[in-house]
């Protein structure tokens, strides 16, 4: 019978110590965290937050002398709107992170610091979980907020774009593309685009307009721009991933040729 012990692991430093997260010792002898914590939005914690230092304490740290001299294992931390990060096995309520694959719940703190917003966030290893030891803090200063575009954009039809466009490059700007030689040297992630009449696309998920790409599960609009090139048609499409939703980066453009 699967011996179950629990304990409530608080963090008298943080105000998250309110938080009360139930853990229990498995059949394997590994603490295992309670990660069905209700949803409860924190619009603090929504953003990309870059790793700066790894500290035993929240107190510990220091902005101006970096506590860990080596590298930084864990780089970043993106924290999407409704609990949700562009990990699956990341979720998030207000002031914990749960790891669903190693079912653990680490408290995170916000703190502005000398004009700057820094997370303190509890890193559940190894050591929390096989070896039952108090979880250190990775410290990481928020970079970028998640950008939203308005998507609710009215139709406003465009024939020249319906039908099916297929992927030949990938480049910084329009005004880089060459078809003559190929700037993109490694695979093309999106192979091809499918623009339906009225507004509809290939896939469920975006719709658009003249001129604009709606993308409805990451709030995206795309702008996109049909060229003649060669006696050839291409669209230049705007690419917003993850560097332009919680990075803050400008969008790359893909090129795609008319089939």
């Amino acid at each position: 019978m699967k011996n179950i012990l629990i304990l409530a692991v608080m963090l008298a430093a943080c105000p998250a110590a309110a938080l009360e997260i139930k853990s229990s010792v498995n059949a394997k002898g590994e603490l295992e965290d309670d990660i069905n914590l209700p949803f409860v939005n924190d619009p603090a914690a929504i953003g990309r937050w870059e790793s700066v230092d790894f500290v035993a304490e929240p107190g510990d740290f220091d902005p101006a002398e970096r506590a860990r001299k080596g590298d930084l294992f864990f780089k970043e931390l993106v924290l999407l709107p409704d609990g949700k990060s562009p990990s699956g096995w990341w979720t998030w309520t207000k002031g914990a992170v749960m790891h669903t694959n190693d079912r653990t719940a680490s408290r995170y703190e916000i703190k502005k610091i000398g004009g700057a917003q820094y997370m303190f966030f509890e890193w559940k290893s190894g050591d929390y979980t096989i070896r039952h030891m108090k979880p250190q803090y990775y410290v990481l200063k928020k970079t970028a907020s998640v950008r939203r575009d308005n998507i609710n954009l009215p139709f406003r039809d465009d024939p020249a774009v319906v039908g099916e466009w297929a992927s030949v490059d990938f480049v910084e700007s329009p005004d880089k593309f060459s078809p003559a030689a190929k700037a993109w040297r490694g695979d093309l992630y999106l192979k091809e685009l499918v623009f339906l009449p009225k507004g509809k696309g290939g896939k469920p998920w975006w719709t658009w307009t003249k001129g604009v790409v709606m993308h409805h599960g990451d709030k995206t609009a795309s702008r996109y721009e049909l060229k003649n090139i060669g006696g050839a048609d291409y669209l230049f499409f705007e690419w917003k991933s993850g560097d332009y939703v919680f990075r803050g980066a400008r969008p790359f453009y893909y090129v795609l040729r008319k089939k």
